[in-house]
């Protein structure tokens, strides 16, 4: 089976060539530069892989979506996903084709919480990547190491997904189009490391919350019933706590205060607005699946 490994990768000059040289003995070689401003693009040439270069930074999800779009039209049969900084072990793909070779799954997530791994990822971070991978089931209703990088896809699953996400949501992205589409997905376990060079690009809160309110938003896209709902209720249960403190008194033999008890209609009213879009919108929203 041809096999393509793509490496989206953004000013990582310092572990590129190692990354390449490593995964090249198991496929060729696709590295999308997304916009880097460092030595990325030549270094990865060097160690002998096909560079694609974004102009601009314009996120992993769209870095990804170019490197599939590279590997269909050059009839690939699977296509290999491994971040560029380090954290994955390019000796590993083995484990994820495994299963697209024995006819067991059509897309393989490579995990960090089946063999022990987890203990190696930092408190901070295991608490926000409980966070995303418990959004990304309510999304999916399956739980995975929802943001894990290294994955394996059979060319079945990459012509049948439809990825809108350009961020870090990608993975999220991937997960719910999967399980639309009726794709067998597994997990095998991965080891992790968190000593590489480039641990800290961005600000792990802001870098999280983004993800998060990316995931939000595909909640809402797949599944807006669910996320208005919950809006929903969470206004009911505003106003009845408003409305509790406002008759309280009158009970008392006191007034009703007339402040809380107006907070306790607008939020009622609003409850019913978010509860009345959700069933609008997932009609829509089954009416475009169909």
């Amino acid at each position: 089976m041809r096999t393509l490994i793509i490496i989206p990768a953004y000013n990582e000059e310092l572990t590129i060539g190692s990354i390449v040289a490593l995964a090249k003995k198991y496929g060729d070689v696709l590295v999308v530069d997304d916009g880097s401003s460092d030595r990325t693009s030549e270094i990865a040439q060097k160690a002998g892989a096909i560079v694609i270069r974004h102009k601009t930074n314009s996120g992993k999800g769209a870095a990804l979506r170019t490197g599939f779009e590279y590997a269909l039209s050059k009839d690939y049969d699977v296509v290999v996903t491994i971040d560029a900084d380090g954290q994955h072990n390019p000796e590993e793909i083995p484990y994820l084709v495994e299963p697209l070779i024995k006819g067991e799954a059509d897309f393989v997530i490579g995990s960090r919480y089946l063999n022990g791994s987890k203990k190696k990822i930092p408190l901070y971070r295991r608490l926000g990547l409980w966070v995303l991978n418990k959004s990304t089931k309510v999304a999916s209703k399956m739980e995975v190491d929802s943001q894990s990088g290294f994955r394996a896809l059979r060319r079945k699953a990459l012509e049948k997904l439809n990825l809108s996400s350009s961020g870090y949501a990608v993975e999220t992205d991937m997960v719910i189009n999967a399980r639309e589409q009726g794709l067998r997905i597994k997990e095998v376990p991965i080891s992790v490391r968190y000593d590489v060079p480039n641990k800290h690009k961005k600000n792990p809160v802001s870098h999280g919350l983004g993800v998060l309110a990316s995931v939000v938003g595909l909640i809402g896209y797949k599944r807006p019933l669910l996320l208005f709902g919950v809006l929903s209720l969470m206004s009911f249960v505003t106003a009845g706590v408003l409305a509790y403190l406002a008759l309280q008194p009158y009970y008392h033999g006191g007034r009703v205060f007339l402040t809380q008890a107006i907070g306790a209609g607008i939020f009622t009213i609003i409850g019913i607005q978010l509860f009345v879009a959700g069933l609008t919108l997932n009609v829509l929203a089954k009416m475009v699946r169909e």
